[in-house]
């Protein structure tokens, strides 16, 4: 069959200008008399369609024309137009953190994130490792951990080693004043501690204090009776070490005790050491064990099968201050560049011991600040080789599948250019994007698979149309010229691209509309994206059609193009010149689909996909995981996995954050706000400084907190002597003042503080949301009091409560924008294809995709997280693509609705079949991405391919088969002296159009009979 004459005015041999009135039907070989004036009874509104398609393709038969006639100054200009849009790279922007793009930026957790960056940015950054074992209490085990101390402290960055980097507290071990001194200084004790009044009530209270001291209590500081300058001048003079939290800090690190040691000394050091040898401070080295714990009669613990050692490093203040920091990647955290650069070799150093170990006896889990962000950008740089190898595999189909196997007809050159419109799309794109100021988030790394996909897709069209019209041009000799052929193959699959093009931008300009931030970027950069492809499919590849049609039939080689064949020298073999998929479409595929048993068929294996992907999505459950971003067989990932496993009873960290809260008259509220928190469900751990500045003040200064009120001006003297104390230094770094803290002055107003708690494990946003909105719950709900006029808060924060937000809002936000995209499709569709059955059909194809997408999703273990929303929203994009291009293909052919299906599928099918697997090609080598997330996009994207393709090449013919509309009102050409001759499709019908000037126009408009018809030529109306 001759599949020429998609359309009743684009038609082949078979159906030329004049065949209008008596179609032969090649299908079912009987000939139809049409009555020309069945189509000139037209509605106001049909006049108004057959205006405007026609308008539709008269403009891209003379955009087609005039590119195809200066192909070399289009691609000029294009390559031009690039280069300046392009510029805006110049302001290009990569968002990688998480409260940038996936939480609303006018939620209070985007605002709090924001303000804690910039006012109190961390001073410490931690490295923590876990050590496993059968039972890590033994000697070979504590020589282990001495190992990776050594080559810790072996550590050099620009000069600097471990203990000039890492984040130091007093050592106050045996500080105690003796009594002889004390009476000396009692003397000159004055009555000031910070070079301030206090009054004869305080003195009294010290005097108390000192006469009631014992030397085993914690809180007393023998240390108060000593003048302020002396106090502070010792305090100064004290010896200061690297705080770390390792059981090694019982034995003072030292190596010959610690391979020394006996498994007894060890139990008996971990259970009954309260004291650090070091610091002189509290520690508990049994609430760093983990895994299975065993205990002895006594209570004592004797066998655990982990412990968490963990090192921190401090961050220049100076830096900080002054704007000289340097933000983590991937989590946004300010840090210097020694901190930073000293984490690369703690990692590298880690990376080399774990080599080293034997897995069997000890397993070895790491993570450190930059974590995240290293292996982040190496999963990325990974991603981006594949997405290079999809673009190859790509351009291996592309090439096979545009031209001919022969040394002629293949188009190689002519692929590549149709790839690189995905390409030059993409630095558009970006380009046009970045000049708004529009962050490139990391969800946008699909957006190349998404343009080629797109491309690839009109780039078949585009071809199709031409195959479709002129098969076979080496055999065959056309009247017309290689602009004008070429202009009329794009008035056919102009108007099919156009249709496709606007609805995808439709669906992704309508998820620009999301409250989070990174898919909105994802969709603003598909939108424009999408529009970019298009203009550079109907501009750079028609160019670079025309040059490559040229090359073709002056018989030049494919590859070699200098080299030019004779007829004589070079026939293309016979096997070459057949479409083998237009054949199947033709001659199995339609014949099987829509005879009655098929339809049947058809119709029960489209409801069964839909009646069990509907119970998937109604299993489908909700989840999100930063770290399905990463390669899941690195560090972090293994460290993430290794402490659910150690530690399932402790989840992540926060903190209670205050600001400008009047302490004095908030006590007691927060003494109420404490115990709640201690006793919350969601909490595991809560360390608020008040705890021991309560114990500190009212056993030095016989205060009593929080029954009785106290002066602001003691709570800042009181404050101030213990974040300088033994037991409440620790303290001193989530402290802002209005002045800086130091010895021996008076602490100046607070203005923020910082208490850290960690929540419970929870296993999944059943039980972390609830978790984490009873916490936030509480914190709004404590009696607490606020400085006049500071606008202060007291509030939660957490890094993950990122993801937690995100999984709170995800579900809706997926159904939203689907059900937003699938409404602006429809209307989009209908206003271009003006035919609202085929509208209607249309969308039900993409419900039932998305539903059957959304199955397939439970069924192979995914969920709706931010990777999925994402490739739902593109899967409308590109399912709407394979169903508008059949519905128009449908509106445009004439005959029974069977006959109209059969054309519509065989003329257009085959491009759109092309670009659908064209799409699978370049998304399958995803299926060996080290990410989960990449994972689930080759996992969705298979199923959008698949189930689109069914329901716009399968299920769409068979509906419209049955109940399909009827076609468009027939247009014929008119002479108008216009542009440039616009020859039929139809090389040999019976009326000379040369030298001729034409456009399409409504039938209504001319005569009305098929004798008019015939008789009217020359220079007059056809």
């Amino acid at each position: 069959m001759d599949t020429r004459g998609s359309f009743p005015h684009q038609s082949g041999e078979q159906e030329g200008l004049a065949s209008l009135c008596e179609i032969g039907d090649p299908i079912m070989k009987t000939n139809k008399k049409f009555s020309a004036t069945s189509y000139t009874s037209s509605t106001r509104f049909q006049r108004f369609v057959i205006s405007f398609t026609g308008s539709v393709e008269n403009f891209f038969y003379r955009w087609g024309y005039g590119v195809a006639s200066h192909p070399y100054q289009t691609l000029t200009a294009c390559l031009l137009f690039t280069l300046i849009c392009s510029m805006g790279l110049m302001n290009f922007t990569y968002e990688d953190r998480p409260d940038k793009l996936l939480i609303s930026q006018t939620s209070q957790l985007a605002y709090h994130t924001d303000w804690l960056r910039n006012n109190f940015p961390s001073p410490v950054r931690f490295s923590v490792v876990i050590f496993g074992a059968d039972n890590v209490l033994t000697p070979q085990v504590f020589s282990k951990i001495m190992d990776v101390q050594e080559r810790i402290e072996n550590i050099t960055v620009k000069g600097r080693k471990w203990n000039e980097i890492c984040f130091k507290l007093p050592v106050t071990k045996g500080i105690t004043v003796n009594s002889r001194k004390r009476r000396n200084l009692e003397s000159s004790f004055e009555d000031d501690f910070f070079n301030s009044d206090i009054n004869s009530n305080d003195d009294e209270s010290i005097n108390n204090t000192r006469n009631d001291a014992k030397q085993n209590d914690p809180y007393y500081d023998s240390m108060l009776s000593i003048d302020d300058d002396i106090y502070c001048e010792f305090v100064e003079s004290l010896d200061s070490a690297c705080w770390q939290i390792s059981p090694l800090e019982l034995w003072e690190f030292n190596r010959t005790i610690i391979d020394n040691l006996t498994q007894d000394e060890i139990i008996r050091k971990i259970n009954h050491e309260k004291i650090s040898p070091i610091f002189g401070r509290p520690v508990n080295f049994t609430t760093e064990l983990g895994g299975k714990i065993t205990k002895n009669d006594k209570g004592e613990v004797i066998g655990a099968t982990s412990i968490m050692v963990l090192w921190s490093i401090s961050v220049n203040k100076t830096a900080l201050k002054t704007g000289q920091a340097v933000r983590d990647d991937g989590t946004g955290e300010l840090a210097d560049e020694i901190s930073l650069a000293w984490e690369k070799e703690w990692l590298a150093a880690m990376e080399q011991y774990d080599a080293t170990i034997n897995k069997s006896a000890l397993s070895f889990n790491y993570v450190s600040g930059r974590s995240f962000g290293d292996v982040y950008k190496q999963t990325m740089y990974n991603d981006m080789k594949i997405v290079i190898l999809g673009y190859a595999v790509m351009f291996v189909y592309v090439g096979l599948m545009l031209g001919r196997f022969n040394m002629i007809e293949q188009r190689p050159y002519l692929s590549l250019a149709g790839i690189s419109c995905a390409a030059l799309a993409g630095l558009v794109t970006c380009g046009i994007c970045s000049t708004f100021g529009l962050a490139f988030g990391n969800v946008n790394k699909v957006l190349p698979f998404l343009l080629l996909g797109v491309g690839v897709d009109d780039m078949f069209v585009i071809m199709q149309c031409w195959k479709n019209l002129y098969p076979n041009v080496l055999a065959k000799k056309y009247k017309e010229s290689i602009p004008q052929r070429i202009g009329i193959s794009l008035r056919t699959a102009g108007a099919s691209i156009t249709v496709t093009s606007l609805t995808d931008m439709a669906a992704f300009a309508v998820g620009a509309t999301t409250v989070l931030p990174g898919l909105k970027s994802f969709c603003i950069y598909s939108a424009v994206g999408i529009i970019a492809v298009f203009f550079f499919q109907v501009t750079f590849f028609i160019a670079c059609l025309a040059i490559d049609q040229k090359r073709l039939e002056n018989r030049r080689n494919a590859f070699i193009f200098w080299k030019q064949y004779t007829e004589a020298d070079y026939v293309p073999n016979k096997w070459s010149q057949s479409s083998y998929i237009q054949i199947f479409f033709e001659k199995i595929l339609t014949k099987v689909i829509l005879s009655t048993p098929g339809k049947v068929c058809v119709l029960l294996i489209t409801l069964m996909f839909l009646g069990i992907n509907t119970n998937g999505n109604l299993r489908l459950r909700q989840e999100f995981d930063p770290m399905w971003f990463l390669a899941q067989e690195s560090h972090i990932v293994k460290y993430i996995n290794a402490k659910k496993v150690y530690y399932p009873y402790t989840g992540f960290n926060g903190f209670i954050v205050a600001d400008q809260v009047n302490w004095t008259a908030s006590f007691p509220g927060f003494e109420n706000f404490v115990r709640k928190m201690k006793d919350a469900d969601a909490i595991f751990l809560f360390d608020p400084w008040y705890d021991d500045f309560k114990k500190y003040s009212n056993r030095n200064f016989k205060t009593d907190i929080p029954n009785k009120q106290i002066t602001p001006e003691k709570f800042q003297r009181y404050l101030g002597k213990f974040l300088f104390s033994r037991v409440g230094s620790k303290y001193r770094q989530y402290f802002r003042a209005e002045k800086e803290l130091t010895c021996g002055q008076r602490a100046s107003p607070i203005e923020i503080s910082m208490m850290p708690f960690k929540f419970k494990y929870f296993r999944g946003r059943d039980e972390h949301i609830p978790g984490m909105n009873s916490l936030k719950t509480l914190v709004k709900n404590a009696d607490m009091k606020f400085n006049n006029g500071s606008g202060g808060r007291l509030f939660p924060w957490s890094s993950v409560f990122v993801s937690w937000e995100t999984d709170e809002i995800i579900t809706d936000e997926l159904y939203r924008n689907v059900t937003l995209s699938l409404i602006c499709v429809l209307i989009t569709i209908f206003f271009l294809l003006f035919n609202f059955r085929v509208c209607l059909f249309c969308g039900i194809c993409v419900i039932f995709t998305v539903i059957d997408v959304g199955g397939v999703m439970y069924y192979w273990g995914l969920s709706i997280d931010t990777i999925t929303t994402v490739a739902n929203v593109v899967a409308i994009g590109l399912c709407v693509d394979y169903a508008a291009h059949i519905g128009l293909a449908f509106l445009m052919s004439t005959g029974s609705k069977d006959e109209r299906a059969t054309k519509a599928l065989t003329d257009i099918g085959p491009a759109v079949l092309n670009g659908g697997f064209s799409t699978f090609l370049g998304i399958i080598l995803l299926a060996n991405s080290e990410t989960h997330a990449l994972q689930s996009f080759f996992k969705v994207l298979t199923a959008v391919v698949f189930f689109g393709l069914w329901h716009g090449l399968i299920f769409l013919p068979v509906l419209l088969s049955l109940v399909g509309p009827d076609p468009y009102p027939v247009t014929i050409l008119v002479s108008k002296g216009t542009h440039g001759p616009v020859p039929p499709a139809d090389h040999e019908a019976p009326v000379n159009m040369k030298n001729e000037n034409i456009e399409w126009l409504p039938l209504s408009q001319t005569t009305n009979t098929c004798d008019d018809i015939n008789a009217t030529k020359g220079n007059g109306k056809v």
